[in-house]
């Protein structure tokens, strides 16, 4: 027996559960790998020191955030479908519970988003990033250490939606 045959053999709500677990894993273990050696503690001296140019830093902060946000938001936002679809669907009520609450610790990207301040951020890095913008001395680097304190107050969040959903996974004992 294959392992697609043999989770294809599951229940739905087991499907979507074993798939909510996944995602919410990736999410919140690569966002801690990034932290502790990605592009942007590497940007900011973090790993060593780097020197580099202002408009550089710039350059490469949009060239990483140009993938990172497309997986991270939008696998946040496939864990909370899956796992708000576990929370309708399952018959325990415990693992409804916890995967409802997964599913909305994982949606609390956008607003926290906003509330740490990120866009004008991002709005800013981007727009540095056009020809003919001159990056200020030490704008750059200010920009990118601001992104870094403020994108880790989300780490958290990840961090209870992953557990959330480990927990009913371990629950469920059929994942």
């Amino acid at each position: 027996m294959t392992i697609t045959s043999t989770l294809l053999s599951l229940p739905a709500p087991s499907i979507t559960l074993a798939l909510g677990g996944i995602g919410t894993a990736y999410v919140f273990f690569t966002n801690i790998s990034d932290a502790q050696r990605g592009i942007i503690p590497l940007l900011n001296g973090k790993l060593g020191k780097v020197d580099i140019a202002e408009q550089e830093r710039v350059r490469m902060w949009n060239v990483y955030f140009a993938s990172a946000a497309k997986w991270v938001v939008g696998t946040s936002m496939f864990n909370a479908a899956v796992n708000l679809a576990t929370s309708y669907y399952h018959p325990s009520p415990s693992i409804r519970l916890l995967t409802l609450l997964s599913g909305l610790f994982s949606l609390t990207i956008l607003p926290t988003t906003l509330v740490v301040g990120l866009l004008p951020i991002n709005a800013r890095l981007h727009a540095l990033e056009k020809d003919g913008v001159e990056v200020r001395r030490s704008e750059g680097r200010d920009l990118v250490q601001g992104w870094e304190k403020r994108h880790l107050a989300r780490v958290p969040l990840y961090g209870v939606a992953w557990a959330l959903s480990f927990v009913a996974i371990l629950l469920e004992r059929r994942v």
